[in-house]
Order: structure tokens, then C-alpha cells, then sequence
């Protein structure tokens, strides 16, 4: 259906969602269209400009944060450039990432591991952070611009089972410009998506007890 209504043209944002997927013989994991935004400047919406976010279906180096290669970006970009309206300024760029960290205290029902409880919490924050599908709050990736909003987190390791409760989840947003990690919920720009870069699980009780032996 996709095909019949576009006739093999880009006019609409799905229409390059859609075209940036299909491009031949590359690996592209995601694509998202953000019109009117111009990366350059990162300014105030511009008319007739189009830009294609692409991320590959995998990047070994770096997991949390995949980037697509230049080929990449250039083979989608010629797909694009020969589909678009003349009128459209087109450009083909790799995600923005926004570092976050994650902090998690937990208690372990009766009768669970507590080691293998503390895995699947990270495991399921990991992937409920992802921005590649089947991960996700939808399996379609972190969304663009979306917070990174504590409650939700909470929200979603209290899914993991065996946790009995929290003892508090907190999230810290990266300052690139001091360095400094800032605490509370992480504010996206609409062009950015979270790359978990620290997390940590604990189960303070347990910790509290450790210390003192």
C-alpha cells in the first residue's frame, strides 16, 4: 500500500520513513523524519527542509549508541535524493544521543536470586532505553524528543519479576558542556534520543549488610 501511494516519491515524512528502510543493500535499523529542522543550525523550522535521522541495525562498537557508517548515510541519501521534490532541501543524518545514567535500589521477593533479579532489571532499563526496535516503550526504539522521566523507569522494572518493590530509581542527565551530571528528569531536544551510558542495581540492604561484615 505504501508503494501505491507514493509511486516511488518522497513527499511526506513517512514516505521517507518508509524510503530510508527500503534502500537497497543497506542495513538500516531506523529511520525517523524530522521536517522543517535544519542540522546545520539546529534553528527555528526552515521551509522545504527535510532530515532523515538513520540508525543501522547494529553497531558492535558501540551498543548503547549505534552510529551509521558514511556509506551508510550516502547510500540512503542517494536513494533519497533521487525520489524527493526539487523544492526539498534533503540531508541524511546520524542520531543525536543525549547521555543518561541510571540508579536503582531494589528489594528482592523471597525465593529469587537476588544476583539474577538485579541482571533482568538492568537488562529490561537497557532495552526499555534502546533506540533501535524491538526495544523500546512501543518496540519501535526510544522515541525522538521524549524525557527520560524517573516514574516511567520505575513503571517499568517493577514489571521484572521477582522485585518486590523499589527503594528508589534515580536518572541524571549529562551536561555536555560542564561535564557535570544533573539530576531529575532528562528533557530531550526533538532531534535526540538517550544513550544510557552508567547504570547501576542494587539491593541496599544487602549492601548495608555487606559493609558492615
Amino acid at each position: 500500500p505504501g508503494e501505491l501511494r507514493r509511486r516511488d516519491r518522497a513527499v511526506t515524512a513517512t514516505d521517507f520513513q518508509e524510503l530510508a528502510l527500503a534502500t537497497p543493500g543497506a542495513q538500516v535499523g531506523r529511520a525517523e523524519c524530522l521536517t522543517l529542522f535544519h542540522p546545520p543550525t539546529k534553528s527555528s523550522p526552515r521551509a522545504g527542509v527535510v532530515s532523515v535521522a538513520v540508525w543501522p541495525k547494529e553497531d558492535p562498537k558501540h551498543p548503547n549508541a549505534p552510529l551509521p557508517s558514511r556509506d551508510l548515510l550516502r547510500d540512503v541519501c542517494s536513494w533519497l535524493d533521487k525520489r524527493r521534490l526539487v523544492t526539498t532541501e534533503l540531508y541524511v543524518i546520524p542520531p543525536v544521543y543525549r547521555k543518561v545514567a541510571v540508579s536503582v535500589g531494589l528489594q528482592v521477593k523471597p525465593g529469587y536470586g537476588a544476583g539474577a533479579v538485579r541482571q533482568w532489571v538492568e537488562l529490561v532499563l537497557r532495552q526499555y532505553l534502546a533506540p533501535l526496535p524491538p526495544y523500546g516503550p512501543s518496540g519501535t526504539g526510544w522515541p525522538l524528543g521524549r524525557r527520560v522521566h524517573g516514574p516511567e523507569l520505575e513503571a517499568a522494572a517493577l514489571q521484572v519479576e521477582g522485585v518486590e518493590f523499589l527503594e528508589g530509581l534515580n536518572v541524571a542527565g549529562l551536561n555536555a558542556e560542564t561535564g557535570e551530571w544533573v539530576p531529575g528528569t532528562v528533557n530531550l531536544n526533538a532531534w535526540e534520543v538517550p544513550e544510557l551510558a552508567e547504570i547501576s542495581v542494587v539491593q541496599p540492604a544487602l549492601a548495608a549488610t555487606l559493609t558492615v561484615m
